[in-house]
């Protein structure tokens, strides 16, 4: 009984610990691709307006 309690807490820190892993990697990719979208519109000559009209 004990046993099997200890391999579900365990294998619900693995869970937990994947997640949280994911998450980072998300957060980083995320923010480096706002980096390079910054860097993109920094870098248009400053001739082009981005005017969006829907």
């Amino acid at each position: 009984m004990v046993e099997s309690i200890m391999g579900m807490q365990m294998a619900q820190l693995q869970t937990n610990y994947s997640y949280g892993l994911m998450k980072r990697a998300m957060t980083d990719m995320e923010s480096q691709a706002m980096s390079l979208i910054n860097d993109m519109m920094s870098a248009a000559p400053a001739q082009y307006n981005f005017d969006v009209w829907a």
